[in-house]
């Protein structure tokens, strides 16, 4: 695209830096890159795996793709395509408006025909370098006797020019390479020039040169450098009135990567001054913004104005600020840095030198007025810009002598302005402890011991104590987890993490829930465990269950797992919830107010859950179908007791009761309960069964007794410990038997666990999948789930009971003649792939092998849901055997029926599961309710509304009206003014009730079939001191808008409304529908009859007034004391209003409104 427009060059930056390794972390500043790139650390660059020939694959497969593109337009060379912009046209089809705004023609108009004399491809005209023509190559000819030592200095006189670029770099290049990084004596070389300097103007400049310039330069003077010594003055010709402190001197980006050296200039540098620099000592008269921005070292001083964002990651040297305008606080950057008055007599000492020197170098008359008056204006106007780590770098070596000795050699050495070594070098042969030694301080408090998160990921190994120790557990039935010691050392582990600027354990490959982890390991850190309880739960809903069953595929993704061990993200989430429960912090989450809405969740398995648990956030009422007696589901029924507690179960089970969602257990939906029925019932049904048809073994022999499923196995024994007298089904019992399981995942490994601890006479596991290897393969890099070898806790278990560890496929099942299995035929196979990538099985000779078995347990997986349900509903399913639903939004093909979990998805994780829960729920809250409050992935935003249809829902509707006592509609050709009135009462009753429920500002309504009903209900809202209506009444021109709205027509005693008090945006009320007001059966009197009423409950009334047939309708919602209601105008104080009004003008308001 860019050749086609006319780009002959192409640069290329972040590509590379990720091909290297990059992990855009975001961190380069703090030197913790944990690929080892942006870093210094020789620990840290061990870690560097880049190598020249991916930068190579790369370029070469980029231009493979580039060539291909040109195949396409027909071009053999990039010669050919720069500037062909007949081969670009705007897209016909724009994603939104705006693009279909602009107008490309300018861009698009091609240069051959504005200027068909001149030659505009690239390379048409070879380019005249001249380098051998560059001053610098002059010079170092001049210079030769004192480059080779054999003459002790020089001085020289020149005249420069902006095409004069990089002056300076290519003598220091020649020095250099003589006489390395020392360069030459101090004062060697000595250059006076006159000019205007171009770009680059010093950059890299070595020791031995002093370059002193009468002029101005351009951007990035003294970039990178590097020992010299470089004066910028303003000429001596100039008018004796030029204030140099009030003029730009030189551009820029000046001193960027300075590493040693000195830079004067009298007047001010432009943007970015000092950026990076570590260990340069600088003087100007002021300065643009972004200054000393990611400076680590060094000394600068500033006499007069700096830009905003200074000090932005400023974490080492120090800066002297002479703060004339008396605002550099408010355009510091202190989120980094502490700004100090300059008190010290270290520093009054090296501020008195420096300027003493830079007066005498520059002639700064400011300069010279702050020495007039140094203690004067030092004392009041000086700041002093001192970086956090580096004070905390300095306080630390005080408890070290020969350390602190070095670190304040920095000081020392702007003090002699002759030692020119910066912070760095100082103390790179220092072993500065930034955290402290864990090995000499084990027996310290933890809170003494871990002070930073700072290297924490390179100074802490991860725990290892996240369980028990096998010989204590395999005999157990309590938890295997060692929460104990894992809540001991969490804060430790906690350091660990990188707050990575782009965190991979959050993304599409790790946290499927999109937990907000960098966050609430920094608040367990810092034992701020409210909020990390607050952040955690934005995203989910039960994070004991995550913590102990996960997988944890956030750990796969963490940056630092990708070359050492990542944090142990699951223990912290686990810890924060339990930290939770045990201080009382957990408690039902009853919703303020119900919608009226009814939603049935099918499955009380982790999917089931979560969804009723955010649909009742959102107020409406949730009934749980679970067919076994409990509730929990795979959870409770599934996973082993030692795995998860079914405490922890119950716990969450009855929260969730206590907050008001009803669970129906024993009821079986779709085998004993109708689910069409529910549709009859609920507003909208969500299937949350899971994926429980397991997948069998075609082999001979599959009909012997003893083969079961493992599903089955597992719930036996769980209804065997939780219900009493469970009638135990013996067959599914491990004790002394030889087991053999066939499948290696999650439930083979809890198979193993239970049949160990029922006390099996041997264990056997099969896998028909080749072993994985022990670290990542090259077709599975990091941050994807990770394909290797690896034991679970089963695994352990078995090889310390039986010596050895469990671990083919299944050729026939043996018969022991009396229908029983006596054991397993297998033979080895191998996988090979064939010409089309796919990969394919086949046995090796003679490797049969019998294995013996008196219970074999088939845990190879799930095909998806049980059929009956789908085949009731008649509902659609996927390929994979899976209920089909739209992606993103859940639906089914069946009208108000979703899908959520494993029974949509196909088998899964737990934390999958709960998050296609919570998402479910969302898009029936939005489905049901015009828009929805509840959280997106990883706490997205509420989702934007819609104007919400009664037409859409009659059955909520007809149940809402017989709630609150209203009749139905109308039946056809009923009398037109009976028929309005009612449906106008019940109009009124209903699109009150669902503005409020909703929480909308406006919302529209449909009244049955007659366009003319279409109603607008708005709420009002306060501003300020004044509280406006929207669209009360159309009244006429002795209506008062101040007062909201004032209406008094003639022969009537009118309606006057007014507000006398603040009220404060969004204050949140509960409404109650109570009853409307007929005036047809009611007096003139009934306000007053209805007064007491008014004061004891909110109530939404239709209001009549004198001889005004019907006012509004008006909905009244009390918010205080009601004041008195005389038979005349009525005045009320502190009232919300919303109004209501029709299309058409309604035949039942007769006067004027």
């Amino acid at each position: 695209m860019a050749a086609l427009l006319g780009a002959d060059e192409f640069g290329f930056s972040t590509a590379p830096l990720i091909v290297l390794g990059c992990t855009l972390m975001r961190k380069c500043h703090l030197n913790t890159c944990p690929v080892g790139i942006a870093t210094q650390d020789p620990i840290l660059r061990k870690k560097f795996a880049g190598q020249p020939e991916h930068v190579i694959n790369y370029m070469f497969m980029l231009a493979e793709e580039v060539r291909g593109y040109m195949a396409k337009l027909g071009f053999r060379s990039m010669k050919d395509m720069i500037g062909r912009v007949d081969k670009l046209r705007p897209k016909d089809r724009a994603p939104n408006r705006k693009p279909s705004l602009l107008t490309f023609d300018s861009i698009l108009y091609n240069a051959s025909a504005a200027r068909p004399e001149v030659l505009a491809q690239g390379g048409c005209v070879a380019q005249e370098f001249r380098l051998e023509d560059r001053v610098d190559f002059k010079l170092i000819e001049d210079l030769r006797d004192v480059i080779e030592s054999r003459k002790p200095s020089a001085q020289l006189s020149l005249t420069i020019g902006n095409k004069d670029r990089a002056f300076g770099s290519t003598l220091s290049w020649a020095i250099s390479k003589r006489h390395g990084e020392t360069g030459l004596p101090e004062g060697s070389i000595s250059l006076n020039l006159t000019g205007h300097a171009g770009q680059s103007f010093c950059a890299f400049l070595t020791y031995g040169v002093s370059i002193r310039l009468e002029g101005d330069a351009c951007d990035y003077v003294a970039k990178g450098l590097s020992g010299g010594r470089v004066v910028v003055v303003p000429p001596a010709s100039v008018n004796k009135q030029f204030a140099s402190e009030d003029n730009i001197i030189v551009g820029n980006v000046c001193l960027y990567g300075a590493v040693k050296g000195i830079a004067m200039f009298r007047g001010q540098a432009a943007e970015r001054f000092c950026v990076r620099n570590s260990g340069a000592l600088a003087v100007c008269e002021g300065c643009g913004d972004h200054g000393c921005e990611y400076m680590t070292g060094g000394t600068v001083i500033i006499l007069g104005p700096t830009g905003r964002n200074f000090a932005a990651g400023m974490s080492g040297g120090i800066a002297y600020i002479y703060d004339i305008g008396n605002n550099f606080r408010q355009r510091c950057n202190k989120a980094s840095v502490d700004i100090l008055p300059v008190i010290e007599p270290d520093d009054l000492k090296l501020l008195r030198q420096v300027l003493t020197e830079f007066v005498a170098e520059t002639g700064s008359q400011r300069a010279q007025q702050v020495l007039n008056n140094f203690d004067e204006i030092v004392g009041t106007s000086f700041l002093k810009v001192f970086p956090h780590e580096f004070q905390r770098v300095l306080k630390e070596a005080k408890a070290k002598p020969e350390t602190y000795s070095h670190l304040s050699l920095q000081k020392q050495s702007a003090m002699s302005m002759a030692a020119r070594k910066p912070l760095s070098q100082m103390v790179e042969n220092q072993d500065i402890d930034f955290i402290g030694d864990i090995d000499d301080e084990e027996n310290e408090r933890e809170d003494e011991l871990v002070k930073t998160t700072v290297r924490g990921f390179v100074k802490y190994p991860r725990a290892k104590y996240q369980y028990k120790e096998v010989q204590s557990r395999a005999d157990s039935w309590d938890e295997i987890f060692n929460h104990s010691d894992v809540q001991r050392g969490l804060r430790l582990q906690s350091a660990r993490c990188m707050d990575c600027g782009i965190p991979f354990c959050q993304s599409n490959h790790g946290c499927p829930l999109g937990n907000i982890i960098p966050r609430f390991n920094d608040l367990v850190f810092r034992h701020q465990w409210q909020m990390a309880l607050e952040t955690l739960l934005q995203t989910n809903n039960f994070p004991e269950f995550t913590g102990r069953v996960c997988p944890a595929p956030c750990e796969a993704a963490c940056c630092l797992g990708i070359n050492a061990p990542p944090v142990t993200i699951k223990d912290i989430e686990n810890t924060i919830i339990e930290h939770a429960f045990e201080h009382g912090w957990i408690a039902p989450e009853i919703p303020p107010s119900r919608t009226g809405r009814r939603i049935a969740v099918v499955g009380s398995g982790p999917s089931g859950l979560a969804c009723a648990a955010q649909l009742n956030k959102a107020g409406h009422l949730v009934t749980i179908f679970e067919r076994n007696t409990a509730a929990g589901g795979l959870l409770r029924y599934g996973i082993p007791s030692m795995k998860l507690s079914k405490a922890v179960v119950e716990r969450r089970v009855a929260l969730m009761e206590a907050s008001g969602i009803e669970f129906r257990c024993g009821v079986n939906v779709g085998n004993g309960q109708a689910a069409a029925q529910l549709l009859q019932q609920f507003d909208a049904i969500c299937l949350c069964t899971g994926a429980t048809w397991p997948r069998d073994i075609p082999v001979p022999g599959r009909n012997l007794n003893g083969i079961h499923f493992a599903m089955s196995f597992l719930e036996n024994w769980q209804k065997t410990q939780s219900i009493e007298d469970y009638g135990t089904d013996l067959a599914l019992v491990a004790k002394d038997k030889d087991i053999v399981v066939l499948g290696g995942g999650d439930t083979g490994v809890d198979c193993l666990g239970t049949a160990l601890r029922q006390g099996a006479r041997s264990l056997t596991t099969f896998e028909i999948l080749p072993e994985p290897p022990a670290t990542r393969s090259a077709d599975n890099p990091w941050p994807q789930w990770p394909k290797v070898f690896k034991r679970d806790y089963g695994h352990e278990e078995v090889k310390l009971r039986f010596g050895k560890d469990p671990g083919i496929a299944t050729k026939e099942f043996i018969d022991d003649g009396n229908g029983n299995v006596a054991g397993v035929k297998t033979c080895k196979v191998n996988w090979t792939k064939d010409v089309a990538g796919r990969w394919v099985m086949s046995e090796v000779p003679d490797t049969e092998q019998v294995y013996k078995a008196d219970l074999v347990l088939l845990a190879m997986g799930f095909l998806g849901p049980e059929k009956h349900i789908v085949d009731e509903l008649n509902l659609q399913c996927d390929p994979r055997s899976n209920i089909e639903a739209v992606v993103g939004s859940y639906r089914t093909s069946v009208p108000r029926v979703y899908a959520a979990g494993d029974c949509r998805r196909g088998q899964s994780l737990v934390v999958h599961a709960i998050n296609e829960g919570r998402q479910a729920a969302r898009e029936i809250d939005y489905h049901l309710m015009g828009r929805s409050y509840l959280a997106g992935p990883g706490a997205a935003a509420s989702r934007p509304g819609r104007a919400p249809s009664l037409r859409s829902s009659a059955s909520q509707a007809a149940a809402f009206r017989t709630s609150v006592g209203l009749p139905g509609f109308p039946a056809n050709g009923a009398d037109e003014a009976t028929s309005s009135r009612s449906e106008g009462i019940a109009a009124t009753r209903w699109a009150c009730h669902r503005l409020l429920t909703t929480r909308a500002v406006t919302s529209n309504f449909s009244l049955g079939n007659d366009a003319r009903y279409r109603l607008r209900v708005s709420l009002g809202q306060s501003e300020d001191s004044t509280t406006r209506m929207r669209q009360f009444a159309k009244s006429d021109a002795t209506s008062n808008r101040k007062n909201w709205c004032q209406a008094e027509p003639p022969g009537s005693t009118g309606l006057r409304l007014r507000s006398r008090k603040r009220t404060r945006r969004g204050l949140g009320l509960r409404i109650d529908v109570v009853q409307l007001l007929d005036s047809h059966e009611q007096g003139d009197d009934s306000i007053l009859a209805r007064e007491e009423r008014l004061q004891e409950a909110d109530v939404l009334y239709l209001v009549r007034v004198g001889s005004v047939r019907w006012v509004g309708p008006l909905l009244l919602v009390r918010v205080g004391a009601w004041a008195a209601l005389p038979p005349g105008p009525l005045t009320v104080s502190r009232l919300l209003l919303v109004s209501l009004q029709f299309k058409t003008p309604s035949p039942f308001v007769t006067g004027p409104v």
